[in-house]
């Protein structure tokens, strides 16, 4: 079995069924890696946009969108969405909380961008490919407010309240915090 087969085996199959079975859409048909790779658990979220990847998954896909951003000499953003945590709070997201979070996270981005969990449960993450010429504090700082209003929209003000969203600029490490 190829690496590749490993990762798209690797997703979080609970959260994209939940997902799917909350917004009602009909399930769409799994993507084809290679031929004859086919992966029982490639399941895709509405509207094509893609699987919630798990954090072996989704650290892979990164790699591979620093790598072709070298290359290209492009940039893009990571966002990173997690809660902060108190002595009687945990700063774990429910399977609800994070179907919520990523249903929350799509409309923000676009059918290039991907989305997954950078530390399992803990925090949720998406990878905005090739951003523009804008300079790299607006573009992070547009994209993570953007998702933060979208997020204090859909979640529970208890949980809104607690979320740190976070928008980096790769390859400069530029930070915008919402």
């Amino acid at each position: 079995m190829s690496v590749m087969s490993n990762v798209l085996g690797s997703f979080a199959p609970e959260l994209t069924k939940e997902l799917r079975d909350r917004l009602e859409v009909p399930r769409a048909t799994p993507v084809v890696a290679r031929a004859g790779e086919r992966s029982s658990h490639n399941v895709a979220l509405p509207n094509g946009c893609g699987p919630v990847y798990n954090e072996e998954a989704f650290r892979y896909f990164l790699q591979v969108e620093r790598k072709r951003a070298t290359r290209s000499n492009s940039r893009f953003l990571v966002l990173l969405v997690d809660l902060t945590c108190d002595a009687q709070q945990n700063a774990h997201f429910d399977t609800a909380t994070a179907t919520n979070l990523f249903a929350a996270m799509l409309p923000c981005l676009r059918e290039t961008d991907f989305i997954g969990w950078y530390r399992q449960g803990r925090v949720a993450s998406a990878v905005l490919t090739q951003v523009g010429e804008a300079p790299g504090i607006e573009v992070s700082k547009l994209v993570a407010d953007r998702v933060r209003d979208a997020l204090a929209q859909s979640l529970p003000q208890t949980i809104a309240d607690r979320l740190q969203v976070r928008a980096y600029q790769v390859p400069s490490t530029t930070l915008a915090r919402s």
